[in-house]
C-alpha cells in the first residue's frame, strides 16, 4: 500500500489491505494522533450502485467504519483491532460514484472500548453521511510466524 503523502505509519508496516479496505480503495491522506484522528479517502465504483444510481448504503456503513477502526489502529500503532459493537449511521446526501474523503476521531478511549466518530464528504467539503460508533479493543492479532 503505497503511501507517498504522508511519513511511514503502522499502516505501512501491516503489510497489505483487508479485502474491504481495498475494495473500496482505502488510501491514507493523513495521521493525526494529536487529535486522535485519520484522514482517508476511497472510491465508490459504479458497481457499488443502487437501483436509484446512488452508492448503496452498505458501502457508505463500510467506508464510515473503516475510518473508525482505522482511527484506533492508527492512534494506537496497531495495539488494538478494533470490533464493532454498535455504530448509528445518518445518511445526509446522496453519493455518486467516485472519490469519497472521509474522517475518523476517537472521542473517547478506556482499555477495553472506545466511542468513535466519522464523516464522509465530497472533494468540496460537503458532508455526505456521518457515523458514531462503540468498539471493543482487542489485542491485535499477531503476524503468524513463517515455517520451513
Amino acid at each position: 500500500m503505497p503511501n507517498t503523502n504522508v511519513e511511514e505509519t503502522v499502516f505501512d508496516r501491516l503489510g497489505d489491505l483487508p479485502q474491504v479496505a481495498a475494495l473500496v480503495d482505502w488510501t491514507l491522506l493523513e495521521l493525526d494522533k494529536k487529535s486522535d484522528s485519520i484522514h482517508l479517502s476511497f472510491t465508490a465504483l459504479p458497481e457499488f450502485t443502487n437501483p436509484a444510481g446512488n452508492v448503496h448504503g452498505g458501502f457508505i456503513v463500510a467506508m464510515l467504519d473503516e475510518c473508525m477502526g482505522s482511527a484506533i489502529v492508527g492512534v494506537t500503532d496497531a495495539e488494538f483491532m478494533p470490533v464493532t459493537v454498535s455504530m448509528s449511521t445518518d445518511f445526509v446526501k446522496p453519493i455518486s460514484v467516485g472519490r469519497i474523503l472521509g474522517t475518523g476521531r476517537i472521542t473517547s478511549r478506556g482499555n477495553s472500548s472506545a466511542f468513535l466518530e466519522a464523516r464522509l464528504t465530497d472533494t468540496e467539503g460537503r458532508i455526505l453521511a456521518r457515523a458514531i460508533g462503540t468498539y471493543r479493543l482487542l489485542p491485535f492479532p499477531k503476524p503468524p510466524t513463517k515455517t520451513r
